[in-house]
């Protein structure tokens, strides 16, 4: 159990994204976003619908702490951003409401907090379907049929919010990443040790290999951005949707299982348990480091991962140490 908790620690460190451009951009975008929804689909499970107190304890622990975080790091980031560039009132309660409405509206050091937006829809819709039906055919019919339909238009163009045409938190998106959390669930709910057998690793790289040949010798074309719902491809849209970032997905988790029995696993294994960190943090860390006329993209990569990793490494025995602190003086005020 713990080597598969090291796994999925480095499934998540292995779906960051990587500054790149041109047809690597391309490629990643394929699976580095369905596989943090992949991922968000492992713990979800039934819940009475029918409860208040069932619904309760859901967001309390799936919903409360990851939107609070939310909340928190964008204030504090768009006050930065505008400290740094000497933007007005105008600009700030601007940006600081865009937090509420949320998904393409956030630009700027808050451009990846889409990502919680759809991630939190998506974990309810998929809990949600999971507890009306337990038919898991009727449950892959749902989530399939979503994704065939975000398939079906480019954007949307009825709406328009902050001169984006866009629903708020990129509802619609929740489409295309309910079916990759949806199949998350179904991995982790079966007999998911199959991806840390050598033969479907070596099947799934193999197969992921012959995807970029193929595609860099350019006998199809594939593009995919879900936060700008961008889906364009020389194939039907839904094959090339529901096959190409789950082989990818489920190659990188084969990989990141091979990285436990490595050295600086316990390294590895610390990055992907801070992923989320990395990723409200790295804009604000990569300007920074441009604005210092840092230009070496390997400096700026390991700069970004490593200062999140200081300050959560940090904040907990200090938070300790402050709790501590606080039960001794409440304590000794107690017994004047």
């Amino acid at each position: 159990m713990d080597r598969h908790c090291q796994s999925l620690r480095n499934y998540r460190r292995c779906s960051r994204p990587r500054l790149a451009s041109g047809n690597t951009t391309n490629i990643i975008y394929w699976w580095h976003m369905p596989l943090f929804f992949i991922i968000g689909g492992f713990f979800l499970k039934p819940i009475d619908i029918h409860k208040l107190t069932a619904w309760k304890k859901f967001f309390n622990k799936r919903i409360y702490r990851d939107l609070t975080i939310y909340f928190s790091a964008g204030i504090v980031l768009i006050l930065a951003y505008s400290i740094l560039y000497n933007k007005d009132w105008q600009y700030l309660v601007n940006h600081l409401s865009r937090l509420i409405v949320g998904g393409r509206t956030l630009n700027l050091y808050t451009s990846t907090f889409w990502f919680v937006n759809v991630y939190l829809l998506s974990i309810t819709a998929v809990t949600l379907l999971i507890s009306i039906t337990k038919s898991r055919v009727i449950q892959l019919a749902v989530v399939g049929a979503g994704v065939f339909l975000a398939t079906c238009y480019d954007k949307i163009d009825w709406l328009t919010l902050y001169n984006y045409k866009t629903m708020p938190w990129n509802a619609d998106i929740v489409l295309i990443a309910a079916f990759f959390t949806y199949i998350g669930y179904l991995f982790f709910h079966t007999n998911w040790k199959w991806i840390e057998k050598p033969l479907p690793i070596a099947g799934l790289v193999m197969s992921a290999g012959a995807l970029i040949w193929f595609y860099l010798n350019q006998n199809f074309s594939f593009e995919f951005s879900m936060k700008s719902h961008l889906i364009q491809s020389s194939e039907p849209k839904v094959l090339m949707m529901t096959t190409i970032p789950l082989i990818f997905s489920f190659a990188v988790m084969g990989i990141s299982h091979l990285t436990t029995y490595l050295p600086i696993n316990w390294f590895l294994s610390l990055i992907g348990k801070h992923t989320m960190i990395i990723m409200y943090m790295h804009n604000f860390l990569l300007d920074i480091l441009g604005r210092a006329g840092v230009e070496d993209v390997l400096t700026k990569v390991t700069i970004a991962v490593m200062v999140p990793l200081i300050i959560v490494t940090l904040e907990k025995p200090m938070t300790e140490k402050l709790m501590n602190q606080r039960h001794l003086y409440l304590d000794s005020y107690a017994f004047k």
